[in-house]
């Protein structure tokens, strides 16, 4: 069994994930899948002396809706995702996406995120992950020497991979093109890795993005926000993976001193991550952990629930809940009985 890869903060240590899902649907029969890999990754082999640091690339592929997701996770290293078709549910602890073709996006190495919602829907999906040898919070990210942009350029681009306004881009026709030449690689491959078509593509899209970023950012001219972005995002990030700071009755000024930045600057920030207020941040976290309530906990009640999860009332709990979900907290809870029987 591969050795999984593990990441430590203080003393919670995370590990990186298998992607079962994606084999277990591929080995049924209910996507297509084709991918090269190595470690706990599925897929084809990449070869041990190539492409150093690429831990998977592939694509999957649905032409049914599924009965499965990719629950919440992390990876250790940047995974880069597009839609190549259909359309996506996409989250991560600070935003929540609906992905539609010609999306791409990038999650930081450890961040959490998941994809479906719950299920994974019709189309295809790409992706990379290019690992950047962190495992320790105050690790400095490393590209390989296979990624053969200038030192300047690889700094701008780890910059904009770790730190970028958006987690989410769509992307011009002309910029879709070397997805589209990645897919086709993968698609028409054998059992052996394809390493220079991988490398020169790959390198392809790095370059692509940087671009991309480079030119969105030439009208921000402050030069504090990707490190303003960086602290909120890693703030989100926190209340995400320990439910239990979700009781607490936030507002935008303890936040914002958490972070060091004005309340003023922190709701840009959050405009800037997720396009939501940091209200609608803080609910939209509170509702996806009330839903896991919901689903594990059959014997709390609602007002339980609500209050474990930081919501002042019954009502104004199930408010927002519909307002997230579609549906009363009474009605969610019903359809997963339903479900079960």
């Amino acid at each position: 069994m591969p050795r999984v890869p593990f990441y430590q903060e203080g003393n919670t240590v995370y590990s990186a994930d298998t992607c079962s899902r994606v084999t277990e649907a591929a080995e049924h029969g209910d996507v297509l899948l084709k991918s090269f890999a190595r470690g706990q990754y599925p897929g084809q082999p990449i070869p041990k002396d190539s492409l150093a640091g690429l831990r998977t690339v592939g694509f999957w592929s649905a032409v049914t809706e599924q009965h499965w997701g990719l629950d919440w996770h992390r990876n250790e290293g940047i995974e880069i995702t597009f839609l190549l078709s259909g359309k996506n549910r996409y989250e991560t602890g600070t935003g929540s996406w609906e992905l539609q073709v010609g999306d791409m996006a990038v999650c930081p190495p450890w961040q959490i995120h998941r994809i479906g919602n719950p299920n994974i829907s019709v189309g295809t999906l790409m992706w990379f992950i290019i690992d950047t040898k962190i495992r320790r919070s105050q690790q400095q990210p490393k590209l390989p020497s296979w990624i053969i942009l200038s030192d300047k350029d690889k700094n701008k681009l780890i910059r904009h991979l770790l730190y970028s306004s958006s987690q989410v881009v769509h992307l011009s026709e002309k910029f879709i093109l070397s997805w589209k030449k990645l897919y086709r690689i993968l698609r028409d491959a054998g059992q052996e890795c394809p390493v220079s078509a991988l490398a020169i593509t790959i390198n392809e899209l790095l370059y692509d993005f940087l671009s991309v970023q480079e030119m969105d950012n030439k009208s921000v001219s402050s030069k504090e926000l990707p490190r303003s972005i960086e602290m909120v995002q890693t703030f989100f990030q926190e209340l995400a993976s320990i439910p239990e700071q979700l009781e607490h009755p936030w507002t935008l000024r303890e936040m914002a001193r958490l972070c060091r930045i004005s309340p003023t600057r922190f709701s840009h920030c959050c405009r800037q991550l997720m396009n939501l207020s940091p209200l609608n941040v803080l609910n939209q976290l509170r509702v996806r952990q009330a839903e896991t309530m919901i689903r594990n906990e059959p014997q709390k009640s609602m007002t339980e629930i609500a209050m474990q999860c930081g919501f002042t009332t019954s009502q104004y709990f199930a408010t927002v809940f519909k307002k997230w979900t579609g549906k009363t907290p009474t009605e969610y809870r019903n359809l997963i009985v339903s479900s079960e029987k």
